[in-house]
């Protein structure tokens, strides 16, 4: 049986054994509500603390910056239309959305036009990254939020966030940052990055899943979407998930050990470079900032549907950047936001390398990824 090689780690991580093992006791014999007075209740809500001491610490927020969620589609969500009910009043009516946002950013648009406001997507440039230039000309004081990505999800090309911080200072709009693909990859503090508001998720870095966390600037006011016992400083009602903060809290005291990833992608890329005879088109070419994990091509003509089931047989686990519903597959918003045709956004390979990789898989992965691509392309 062949061995399988996970290469899909923008997607979800791994759990590591030091989370499973933080997590455990808050599955079986601890658990108290936090919101409870007695002892099993404190020790639930110290539990709760330290984590969001240890997440809030990884970013140089302070504690009563962090919100948890569900996730960091929730956060997101929170963020965005949390800010825009609490100035529904106001007189800041335009919101500027990056056009290669994930969507749980992109997807907030008709809430907010329910709610009255002006949306406007900021264009991108060809590996999916906003134009900086023409961003800041768009920002002035009608602007309530603009939503950026650190890093696009899909091409692993890193913003610049510097020069849009600094207009929406200037102008008073806030700026929400989608950490979510970063968080642990990169440095992050928010000062620095300059959000106002900043998403993160716990299964993004060796966490478990159903966890994520909404950085709020002091001083930024939101309005819940989910109303309940007052919890998250009433900010998000309901029972916080006990277990899964805690591990989110250990995955963080890990995201900075020694990975091998950076190296096993660049042995991969490199691997594939090599292979001439392949007409490879990469998204990122030498120059442009990428993150260390990410490893993102197309092969003009072949369908990533068709590679992805036949990289599956490999033993290959990756992704593209199609969404498939009912049983149908689209083109790529983020590859058509950066000036794709629908039949090139079809085209999208993603291959992403997370705490688990090493070289030796890399090296395997280059060897199976190549017989399928020649296979396919000369079939």
């Amino acid at each position: 049986m062949t061995s399988r090689i996970y290469l899909d780690h923008a997607a979800t991580t791994p759990v590591r054994p030091e989370v499973e093992a933080a997590m455990t006791p808050w599955l079986r014999r601890e658990y108290g509500n936090p919101s409870s007075t007695h002892a099993e209740g404190r020790r639930a809500k110290d539990a709760l603390d330290m984590a969001r001491e240890r997440v809030a610490e990884s970013i140089g927020a302070l504690f009563g910056e962090i919100t948890f969620t569900s996730s960091g589609t929730e956060a997101a969500n929170l963020g965005i239309v949390g800010l825009a009910l609490n100035q529904i009043s106001g007189p800041r009516r335009r919101i500027l959305i990056g056009a290669a946002e994930h969507h749980c950013v992109l997807h907030t648009q008709k809430t907010l036009e329910k709610l009255g406001y002006q949306i406007e997507h900021l264009q991108v440039d060809p590996h999916a990254r906003v134009h900086v230039e023409q961003a800041r000309e768009k920002i002035d004081d009608s602007v309530l939020l603009v939503a950026v990505m650190h890093a696009n999800n899909e091409t692993g090309a890193i913003q610049e966030l510097g020069p849009i911080a600094e207009r929406c200072r200037e102008t008073g709009a806030h700026l929400m940052v989608d950490a979510v693909q970063t968080y642990g990859q990169l440095p992050i503090q928010v000062d620095e990055v300059g959000a106002d508001l900043l998403t993160i998720s716990a299964h993004k870095i060796g966490g478990p899943k159903g966890v994520g966390a909404l950085y709020l600037r002091g001083g930024v006011l939101i309005d819940p979407l989910i109303s309940g016992g007052g919890q998250e400083r009433e900010v998000r009602g309901g029972t916080e998930n006990v277990a899964g903060v805690v591990g989110f809290g250990e995955a963080v005291t890990r995201v900075h050990q020694p990975s091998e990833k950076q190296a096993a992608r660049d042995l991969f890329v490199a691997g594939l470079k090599g292979q001439a005879a392949l007409p490879i088109v990469w998204t990122c070419p030498d120059g442009v900032d990428v993150l260390p994990g990410h490893a993102h091509f197309r092969v003009p003509g072949l369908r990533a549907e068709t590679a992805l089931i036949a990289f599956d047989r490999a033993g290959i686990a990756c992704s593209s950047g199609a969404a498939c519903s009912s049983g149908s597959v689209e083109p790529s918003h983020v590859l058509l936001a950066s000036g794709l045709s629908a039949d090139e956004a079809n085209e999208g390979l993603r291959f992403t390398f997370g705490w688990t990789s090493t070289q030796a898989e890399a090296k395997e992965a280059v060897q199976r990824v190549g017989d399928v691509l020649q296979k396919l392309y000369t079939a």
